[in-house]
Formats: structure tokens, sequence, C-alpha cells
């Protein structure tokens, strides 16, 4: 029960807290840069800071990770990187985010939105990923940012119309995270693991069951977080289809999604590749895509970042219906818009994979197409050319 004393006691707290705030607006700003991903240091906000890396921006200004998951990171930061909790525990993990979020004069978030404190701040929404689908409540929080960064000019009315940034701030110079899929970068660990199969498929759909948010599950549960895979026979039958081509498939779920029914079966030729994955072979999501010879996806942005390689992709959309129920298609007609081979039953999967197995494209010249339309000739250079704009418009050294 709330005493009248612990009442004064929160409001004074508030207002000391309020008072600091204050004083720290009123310090100016400082030779430092936020950058927010997620999970921690990953997507386009990771690609970014490997170029202000690659140019000794960390030798002139100070460089801020926002921290977001729990733990001690074992990070090994350069000089000049550290790190703040976006969660803090304490009084001077909390003063230390206010300091920070207050007085540095770059932010640079790719998911959560790192809102401006400060009007001569400036601030480079560099993207999630292009939409299929759009959470409306979630987008339009994005909050007043210098640029906002798409994949072409074909993106401007979706922005502008539906998620409501203004044009203006729209810059189509890409996605940073999309560079290594066009030029690709050695993975030694993954050149050994993978020489022992024919092909991988990668695959990549979003969730249906949110393990946080019961009112944004689908009410056709695929046990496994695979669509149209229905039932225990079904993924017997996908196992051993891939032993027979001597294929891998690398299943990367969402990260909200429930896996626990997958993880306890034994699937030889099927391998989660989460994040755990990831940091065994010593490389980000991207780098690992495109050593990849085809992709299965759904309503997942990967979709458009894919079409740079130029390899395969098919789509489950046996439940597009009741998905579109509880978020925002960003065009009038989803397959007018996504080309791929379009997969709504378990036979089509199958079938896919024998294509994949065979070397057959059957989707290939309608995607190239798409590739032309959601991409700008330069994709693949993004990181480049976000820093040379920030040298020349807004006076990063």
């Amino acid at each position: 029960m709330k005493t009248a004393a612990n009442l004064k006691e929160r409001r004074g707290r508030k207002m000391i807290k309020k008072c600091l705030l204050g004083l720290m607006r009123l310090l100016p700003l400082q030779k430092a840069i936020v950058l927010e991903s997620h999970p921690d240091l990953s997507d386009n906000t990771y690609a970014l800071y490997e170029e202000l890396l690659r140019r000794g921006c960390h030798k002139k200004y100070r460089i801020y990770w926002m921290k977001t998951f729990p733990g001690n990171p074992d990070w090994n930061l350069p000089e000049g990187v550290s790190y703040f909790e976006n969660q803090p525990s304490g009084l001077r993990e909390t003063l230390k985010r206010a300091y920070v979020l207050n007085t540095s004069r770059y932010i640079f978030d790719c998911n959560t939105f790192v809102k401006k404190r400060r009007k001569r701040q400036i601030r480079f929404h560099l993207g999630h990923g292009m939409p299929i689908k759009i959470d409306l409540e979630y987008s339009r929080r994005f909050g007043e940012c210098d640029r906002y960064m798409v994949q072409s000019p074909f993106w401007y009315d979706i922005f502008e119309k539906m998620i409501r940034v203004p044009r203006e701030v729209l810059c189509p110079l890409g996605y940073p995270r999309n560079d290594v899929l066009v030029r690709a970068k050695e993975i030694p660990a993954w050149e050994k693991q993978r020489s022992a199969y024919k092909k991988c498929i990668i695959w990549m759909p979003t969730y249906r069951q949110h393990r946080a948010h019961e009112e944004k599950s689908l009410k056709n549960n695929y046990p496994y977080g695979m669509p149209c895979v229905e039932n225990k026979d079904q993924l017997l039958q996908l196992e051993a289809q891939l032993s027979d081509q001597q294929m891998l498939l690398l299943f990367r779920p969402h990260p909200v999604q429930d896996l626990s029914v997958l993880e306890k079966e034994e699937l030889p030729h099927i391998i989660i590749a989460d994040d755990k994955f990831l940091e065994s072979l010593e490389c980000t999501l991207y780098e690992l895509l495109a050593w990849t010879d085809a992709l299965i996806t759904d309503y997942s942005s990967v979709y458009f970042d894919y079409l740079l390689t130029g390899c395969p992709i098919a789509l489950t959309i046996a439940d597009r219906k009741e998905y579109f129920t509880h978020f925002t298609l960003a065009f009038d007609d989803y397959k007018e818009a996504v080309k791929g081979f379009y997969i709504e039953k378990y036979e089509q999967l199958s079938s896919f994979i024998q294509e994949i197995a065979d070397g057959i494209d059957s989707t290939r010249e309608e995607r190239m197409q798409a590739k032309e339309k959601y991409h700008t000739e330069s994709a693949g250079n993004s990181s480049t050319a976000i820093i040379d704009l920030l040298e020349k418009e807004y006076h990063l050294q």
C-alpha cells in the first residue's frame, strides 16, 4: 500500500531526474556517435559501423553502442568505442544513458527508434527493412530524423503516404547490410561446413506465434515454425528429401517465434541458424546469406534484400489472407508486387527443393524485373554513400 511518504519520495525522484535532464540539455554537443541495432551489433547499423572504423572515425569521435540485451558482452571493442545500457538498472547507468543520448551529435538507429533529444543533433534512421507488411502503430512512431533510408525512389509514395515519413527526408542510398550481398566476404568456418553439401537453402519466415503478444498470433499454428509443414510426417519427409539430395536447410527463425517443438527433433540436414550459430561461424546473417543457393521466406523484408544475390526465392503464402488482417499490406496485390516461386501446400515446397537440386530457376526473369524496380544500380555501396553524405552535408569529419 502506497503511503503519503512513498508518494512524496517518488515525486522527489522524478523532480531530481527532470532537473538532471534539463542540465544535460544545456551541455554542449560532443563529438560522439550513438549506434542502435537489434540484436546488438547487427543489421544496417553494424555494417555502417564497420565503415566508420575503416575511415578512422573512432579516433576522432566517441562511438557508443546502445546495448539492449542483458549480461556482460564480450565484444572486444576498439579504443574509442564503448556501450551504454538501454535498460539501465542502477543510477550510474541511468545517468550515463541520459548523458550519452543528450550530448551525442550523431544518432544512427535501425530498429528501436532513438529519438532526438536536442535540435542540433543529426539522426539517420537506417531502416529495418523495406515493407511487405507494415505495423502502422510501430512504424509511425519513427520521430524526427534528418534522413530516412530507403532502397530506391520507388518507395517514396509508400513511406510518405502509409508511414507518413516526410518525402524530403527520404534518402535512396539503400541498406548498408546489403553491401555484402553484392560483394560477398569469405567465411572460412562456413566454407568447411558447407563443403559437405551440394546445395544450401536458407529459410527465413516471419513469425506466426509471438512469444510476448498473443494478439498478434495467427490461428494457423504451424507446429515447427515452418509455414506449410503441418505435422511430423511432413517434417520427416522434408528431412529425407534434403538427405537424398545432399542438401542443407538453414532455418533462421524470427526472434519472437516459439520453436520449442522443433528444437526437440533430431534433423541432421536442418540446422537452426540462430544467433549462436552465426557466432560459431564468426559472421553476420547477411554475410552468410551471400553464400546460400536459395531463400524461402514469405512476408519478410529479406525478400527485397535477397533479390540482389540473383538466387531463387520461394514464398510460403498459404495464410496470407489471415496474415494481412493483422498487418497492413504495403501493396495493392501481394502477387503483383512480390515475385518468386509461390508455395501454398507442402507438395509445392518439395517441388521447389527439387528445382534447386536440379539447378532450375523458373522465376528468375520476373524477379530480376522486381530487382530493377526496388533497388538502384548503386546497390551494394550503401555504407560508403551514407558516410560520404554525412561528411559532405552534416559535417562528419
